[in-house]
Parts: C-alpha cells; structure tokens; sequence
C-alpha cells in the first residue's frame, strides 16, 4: 500500500527520499497548493534514523520552501494513537486546528495541525 501511494501519479504532489550518507532514511510527500500553504502528506523516518533531528531538518525545509513560495501556512494530520508525532509536531510549532474522526481508520480521529509561517 505504501509502495502504491509513492508511486501514484498526483499532480501538484512531491515526493522526496531521505537520504542520510547514501541511505534511505525515510520518505516525504508533501501536497502543494492546499489551504494556503502545503500540506504534509506523509513524513516518514525509519526507525534506525528516529530522535536524530532529521524529521525537524526536513520540516525546515518544507517551510522554508512555503516561506519561498509565498505561502502562509504548513498543514500536517496526525493520528491521535500516534502520540509521538503529535507531539513532534506540536514542538515544531505546529497547533491542532481540529480533529477529524473516522478520516483514515474507523475508531480514531486525526488531528490536523497547522504552522502559521511568519
């Protein structure tokens, strides 16, 4: 299923690898134009590659980029299991905006967060 989604052709969607000294360390999508701003679609770092300030390095880049572009905002959801990301998120300046149950799994909300840029 992951492998379908990267491959997908969507436009006004990018897709990145990770790549830590010539090794894959995680994934990033990310959807452009939404709400003002992109929005992050998957930001994934493999476990091997995790608390080692490489998904806060690849969240500067999104901004910066939106910041490039004009853009207001950064959008990102988060599944309220995931208590990890929601939290990676929220210390990265990110704020819940609103929850939305039953999007991917029925039983669980998401929780889209926002970055207003500034």
């Amino acid at each position: 299923m992951l492998k379908e989604f990267l491959q997908a052709e969507k436009p006004g969607t990018q897709r990145y690898a990770i790549v830590v000294d010539s090794t894959l360390a995680g994934v990033l999508s990310v959807r452009l134009p939404w709400l003002k701003g992109p929005y992050i679609q998957l930001l994934a770092i493999l476990p091997g590659f995790q608390r080692h300030g490489i998904g806060t390095e690849v969240l500067s880049f999104v901004e910066a980029e939106a910041k490039r572009l004009g853009k207001r905002n950064v959008w990102v959801c988060g599944s309220q299991f995931n208590k990890d990301a929601l939290h990676f998120y929220k210390r990265n300046g990110f704020c819940e905006v609103a929850s939305l149950p039953d999007l991917v799994t029925d039983g669980f909300a998401e929780t889209l967060l926002r970055k207003t840029l500034t």
